[in-house]
Parts: C-alpha cells; sequence; structure tokens
C-alpha cells in the first residue's frame, strides 16, 4: 500500500497491482489519466507483457510483466503523438506512436518496425504542454503535398488523395489519405490492403498490410508544401535500375514455404520475386525481397 500512495503521488498509473488493489479514487485517476494522451504529456505505455514508464527528467524505463526493471533509455525528443527513446548502451531506438497504438523497434538509427502494440496510455497531469505550432516555412506532416524517396516520390494529387509515382514519372499506385498529424501523413490503399505513413520527422515511409504492424520501407530524400514539384527522372539515354524492397509475407518457415507464398507476392504488388527472403519477427512476419 505504501508503493501505491506513492505511484499515485507520483502522478503515475498504477494499473500493474491489478484492478483489485485500487480504491474508488485510485480508479478514478487512473481512468483520468487515459484520457487525453498524446506525445507531449504521455508518461506510461503498456503492452502485453510489460510497461515503459517516464521514471525521470528525460528516462524512460521498460518493465516486464512482474515488475523486473529490463531495459533504461534516454528520450530524445517528442512530438504530437510520440516520445522517441534511445538506449546507447546497445544502440536501440523506440518510438512510442500514440496515434498507431505501436511502439517501433530499431537500432543503429536504421528503419524501424512495429514490435510491441501498445494496449494502454496514461498522462501525467503535471505535464499538460501543448504543441507549439510550426513555423509556415516548416514542411510538416500538417502541410506536405510531396515525398521524394530514391526511387519516386508521393505526390497529393487531390482532396484526401495520393499518387505514388516511380523514378521515370509513371503513376503506380493510388492511396486515400486516412488521417494527418504534426509530422506524418496517413495513407491507405484498399484495392491491396496496404497502410502507408511519411513520417517527415523520421524520414521514413512506413508500409503495413491488412492494419497491422508496419516497417520502414523508404527513407525519405525531401519534402515539398507545393503540389507541382516535378517528378523525379531517370536520366535521358539510361534505362531505369531496377529497385528491389521487403514485403510482408506473414510467417514464412521454409524455403518450399516461400517458394510457395513469395511469388504470390510479387505478383499483388506488380513486381518480380529475386528468391530471397528473410524472418523479421519469429514465428510472426517475414519478408519476400520483390524486385520492381
Amino acid at each position: 500500500m505504501q508503493f501505491l500512495n506513492r505511484a499515485v503521488a507520483m502522478g503515475l498509473t498504477v494499473a500493474a497491482l491489478g484492478a483489485t488493489s485500487l480504491t474508488f479514487p485510485d480508479a478514478a485517476l487512473a481512468q483520468r489519466q487515459q484520457q487525453g494522451v498524446n506525445g507531449y504529456n504521455v508518461s506510461e505505455v503498456r503492452f502485453n507483457g510489460g510497461h515503459f514508464r517516464n521514471t525521470g527528467r528525460g528516462t524512460w524505463t521498460e518493465y516486464a510483466a512482474d515488475g523486473r526493471v529490463k531495459f533504461t533509455f534516454n528520450e530524445t525528443g517528442r512530438d504530437d503523438w510520440s516520445v522517441y527513446l534511445n538506449d546507447p548502451s546497445r544502440n536501440v531506438q523506440l518510438q512510442i506512436d500514440i496515434h498507431r497504438k505501436w511502439i517501433l523497434l530499431g537500432d543503429n538509427g536504421g528503419p524501424k518496425r512495429d514490435f510491441y502494440r501498445i494496449a494502454s496510455a496514461y498522462r501525467n497531469e503535471g505535464r499538460v504542454r501543448a504543441p507549439s505550432p510550426a513555423p509556415p516555412a516548416v514542411t510538416d506532416g500538417r502541410n506536405v503535398q510531396q515525398v521524394f524517396f530514391s526511387g519516386g516520390s508521393f505526390k497529393q494529387t487531390g482532396p484526401g488523395r495520393w499518387t505514388e509515382y516511380n523514378d521515370r514519372g509513371q503513376a503506380t499506385f493510388r492511396f486515400i489519405e486516412t488521417g494527418r498529424d504534426q509530422w506524418s501523413v496517413y495513407l491507405d490503399d484498399r484495392s491491396r490492403n496496404i497502410q502507408l505513413q511519411l513520417d517527415l520527422h523520421r524520414k521514413w515511409v512506413g508500409y503495413g498490410q491488412n492494419g497491422g504492424a508496419m516497417s520502414d520501407l523508404y527513407r525519405i530524400t525531401s519534402s515539398s508544401r507545393q503540389g507541382t514539384v516535378s517528378r523525379p527522372r531517370s536520366r535521358p539515354g539510361r534505362p531505369p535500375a531496377s529497385r528491389t524492397r521487403d514485403i510482408n509475407a506473414g510467417p514464412i518457415w521454409n524455403q518450399q514455404d516461400a517458394q510457395r507464398k513469395c511469388p504470390a507476392v510479387a505478383a499483388s504488388q506488380g513486381g518480380e520475386w529475386t528468391g530471397q527472403w528473410r524472418t523479421t519477427v519469429q514465428g510472426k512476419m517475414s519478408v519476400c525481397e520483390i524486385r520492381f
């Protein structure tokens, strides 16, 4: 009970103790702390198997389900919907994304993938700082109209509509815009059940299927608030270079299983399977390398 009182006094959730341990005022506090949570005021997030908690100025701790400390992280930034963490001892980076309800994992400053689905999030009532509006000259998630990557671009082509172009300026896929926040635009291709996140803060295009986990797909090289910027084209007289990307295929158990699944994945993307595949989440997710 002494720990319970101390946790409540600190303005942190006590959900880990179980519903039967909460008095009525404590339960009301926990419920209130789950309302209005965003990237600027979040102080704790829970997932199946543990939780992350802001344990001091600029410090976060990951706890196991039994309350054991697992890892400690430095907070490196916040925006409307996310907190960004770094463990320099392991060179591991996390993004706690309140908007999409996922915790993303990456290492060595490289691509991130969805790792833990957030079950609940709590705010620190003493931290209510609202995001400052971005200066008009800054290209961000609220005003971006075109995003470039090596090999093509995404361009807003109408109200709530985006098109992906290849490096020859040809339209390849079309998307519906489903939302925006300070740094990101969220897109959906319902014909293929594919979701994208144009993340201008991290400078990555995230890719997911069937509303599931996302992984970094393209590194963003530049962006523009103007929709009239010309699309990148290959040099005259040179055939466009082929490019490959990893496409989520669900779990693949062995080479024989890959030979059954990857050609179908390639066909659905308008590409060709290179014969390569790898497992990204053991027992849950693998990717096929597709050539375009």
